[in-house]
């Protein structure tokens, strides 16, 4: 197997990352890899924590940043001390399952061309997380939410087979540090969200592949970080991370298309919201204060914080 360093962004992760360290510290051990936390100014006492379980490992080493740089910046950050062929990049909400590190890197390796490789996510009753995507293009958008296309969006795929992708959910990734390096690391324009989705999609113009290895099991609290930080208007991040990767990707034409749709999918929210008030209780993104945000991103200012 190559030589691997697993690398794990924690923020305020006190309740996620003793449980995420647990379940690779045997597996670290024992395929004689490296484990590096990287804590993105973390005031929860998580980095203390991290250091008092693994310290006595002569293969883990914690990187302390005194402020939190964001998911995208952290890690590049990171890896300028990591020469490993393969690294493995984590989130703390993520628990390996027994094998699943080996069988990600190995997988990872058996095709030659692959730039980055993900794993099978789970949530935590053992159901499927589905983790394959489309590139976030309006048309390829659009065909998750049609009837008649859905069956063809990524995310609707088998995910039992060993197949390439478009793009992998970033919870876990398995990165070639060659190919990371010689595309640049990950665009540090992205604060949160799509930070993975932009990397892939350059992987994918510099002739590199991504591929999904479902022989790999990991548990993922999708969005338990997120959540600390931004509450439950987390998914509304997702409009302005699109918006900066259509602007650098695509046309001017993407955006309006994309803002049109959004609109449409917002007011039908509300609507709906408006006249089946059981909707929001069971779904806050159909209640009104929701859809006012997220049509707000959509038309003011992208960089701001939600608030």
């Amino acid at each position: 197997m190559a030589d691997f360093t697993i690398l794990v962004l924690n923020w305020n992760g006190m309740e996620i990352l003793p449980r995420m360290l647990e379940s690779v510290e045997k597996q670290v051990s024992a395929s004689h890899g490296a484990l590096v936390v990287f804590d993105n100014g973390s005031d929860d006492g998580s980095d203390h924590e991290a250091q008092r379980l693994m310290e006595h490992h002569p293969w883990f080493t914690l990187i302390r940043s005194p402020e939190n740089l964001g998911f995208a910046a952290g890690v590049n950050k990171a890896m300028r001390s990591i020469h490993t062929e393969v690294v493995v990049i984590a989130n703390s909400d993520t628990r390996f399952l027994p094998g699943s590190l080996d069988n990600l890197i190995n997988g990872l390796m058996r095709h030659e061309k692959a730039g980055l490789a993900g794993p099978r996510l789970l949530w935590p009753g053992g159901g499927l997380q589905p983790s394959m995507r489309d590139f976030p293009f309006p048309g390829r958008l659009v065909k998750e939410h049609l009837p008649f296309f859905r069956e063809r969006a990524q995310r609707n795929r088998n995910h039992e087979k060993e197949v390439e992708c478009d793009w992998l959910v970033g919870a876990v990734m398995a990165v070639r540090n060659r190919a990371f390096r010689a595309v640049g690391g990950f665009d540090e324009d992205y604060f949160f969200y799509h930070e993975e989705t932009d990397l892939q999609y350059r992987l994918l113009r510099a002739g590199w592949e991504t591929w999904f290895i479902p022989s790999s099991l990991v548990i993922h609290l999708e969005g338990a970080s997120a959540r600390r930080k931004f509450g439950e208007d987390v998914y509304l991040r997702y409009i302005p991370a699109k918006l900066r990767f259509l602007k650098k990707h695509a046309g001017p034409g993407s955006r309006f298309v994309f803002r049109l749709w959004m609109t449409g999918l917002m007011l039908g929210r509300m609507t709906a919201g408006f006249l089946n008030s059981s909707l929001q209780e069971r779904d806050g993104r159909y209640r009104s204060e929701y859809c006012r945000k997220a049509l707000g991103l959509l038309y003011g200012n992208t960089e701001r914080e939600i608030t």
